[in-house]
């Protein structure tokens, strides 16, 4: 009897193990469907956008303006601009084998270019002694990170119903290719107010950026893309994006309230 028992109890708890089996398999399925092909987008999200940024390059390696820059010092003997003058951009990608000489921020957990560290020190040092807290939201940033950050948006907009090339348009109004985002320079900082660290059009208006803009070029930043310059950089204003360029050209780019791209084109 007992013997019996246990035989039945055993069969039954057979089949309580199939029918949950049963049950979970669809979802197991479904899962693992699921993963299968988010792995399968991000990989295609990857080898399209490094062949666009390679297309990028292909088409703006041999750039007619900056030919002709390069000549003109050439004959007149002026030196080229200094390598804080770099420009880059949608249409000036930055070298394959750019790399720069970080330097480490540890109060702020950042790292930027040898060249700018010491002016931006002064800089955020002058601005607490007037009672100002800053952040750096943003500085130095590998191509590799950047390709990942325009993937990972690319993809929120694919999975909304964008197809990549409208997906790709849209998201580079804000986020770099790439290879064209001044941050891999290591001398572009993102400044944000300590107590309101949020990228969007507030921060404009924070006692911060306020004193950060009017303040800059003395140290030798300047606001990269300001506001109403949008048709000449090619991205929409950011109040808090600030490069390094050295006190005389960030002095004569803010007085004269142009952009590094009109600058270096009226360097003769």
């Amino acid at each position: 009897m007992k013997q019996h028992t246990k035989e039945r109890r055993k069969r039954m708890r057979r089949r309580r193990i199939r029918r949950t089996i049963w049950r979970i398999a669809p979802y197991a399925v479904g899962i693992f469907l699921m993963v299968t092909v988010w792995k399968a987008t991000s990989f295609a999200l990857r080898q399209l956008s490094r062949e666009r940024t390679a297309d990028h390059r292909t088409e703006t390696a041999a750039d007619p303006e900056e030919e002709e820059l390069r000549e003109t010092f050439q004959e007149t003997g002026t030196p080229a601009p200094a390598e804080d003058l770099l420009l880059v951009n949608k249409t000036h990608p930055l070298p394959e084998d750019y790399e720069p000489s970080l330097k480490r921020l540890s109060d702020y957990g950042a790292d930027v270019d040898e060249s700018a560290y010491d002016a931006l020190i002064a800089m955020l040092k002058d601005g607490n002694q007037e009672g100002l807290s800053f952040w750096i939201a943003s500085s130095y940033r590998s191509v590799k990170r950047q390709r990942e950050l325009l993937d990972e948006d690319i993809a929120a907009l694919v999975q909304q119903g964008y197809s990549y090339s409208q997906a790709y348009e849209e998201v580079v109004k804000e986020t770099m290719p790439a290879g064209c985002s001044e941050h891999a320079t290591g001398l572009a900082v993102d400044l944000v107010a300590k107590d309101y660290q949020i990228l969007d059009e507030k921060q404009g208006s924070t006692e911060e950026v306020l004193w950060l803009q009017k303040h800059c070029s003395q140290y030798g930043f300047i606001l990269r893309y300001p506001q109403g310059k949008e048709d000449i950089t090619k991205v929409s204003y950011e109040s808090w994006h600030f490069r390094y360029v050295g006190v005389e050209a960030a002095e004569e780019i803010t007085s004269r309230g142009i952009t590094l791209e009109e600058y270096l084109n009226s360097v003769e």
